[in-house]
């Protein structure tokens, strides 16, 4: 009996565990896919799957970490860092001055993300950097 709970159980946490990733909007392996529009640039398909690959991983800006009390897992923390976004404004925005280079950052951001992602991000926050 206590066997077959555990294989019940297990198969139950498995078929939950698919079911979440294919639900995922975001199936991108590498920041290279992402490929933000001209315009009406979406935070849910396009800025936090960047953040995800770019930016959320372990000992940099994800939030167990949060190096420089910077933290890019979701939209509310990203939102809550002064200074790093202010919406409607991307010259003065800390994210769009690390994203163009203003302000240094490690290398290996700097070769996870490509022109396409820099105009995106600033783009959105030209647009308000609203959570869509």
């Amino acid at each position: 009996m206590r066997r077959t709970a555990i294989l019940l159980t297990a198969l139950l946490l498995g078929t939950l565990l698919l079911t979440q990733n294919s639900c995922s909007d975001s199936l991108v392996s590498d920041p290279d896919d992402i490929v933000f529009p001209d315009t009406n640039i979406s935070y849910l398909r396009h800025v936090q799957p960047l953040f995800n690959l770019s930016c959320t991983l372990s000992g940099c800006h994800d939030r167990e970490t949060a190096a420089s009390n910077v933290n890019l897992s979701s939209y509310f923390d990203t939102m809550l860092r002064p200074g790093l976004v202010i919406p409607g404004n991307p010259e003065a925005s800390l994210l769009v001055q690390i994203f163009d280079g203003r302000i240094p950052h490690i290398a290996s951001f700097q070769a996870r993300v490509n022109d396409n992602h820099r105009r995106g991000i600033t783009q959105w926050v030209r647009e308000g950097a609203v959570q869509n």
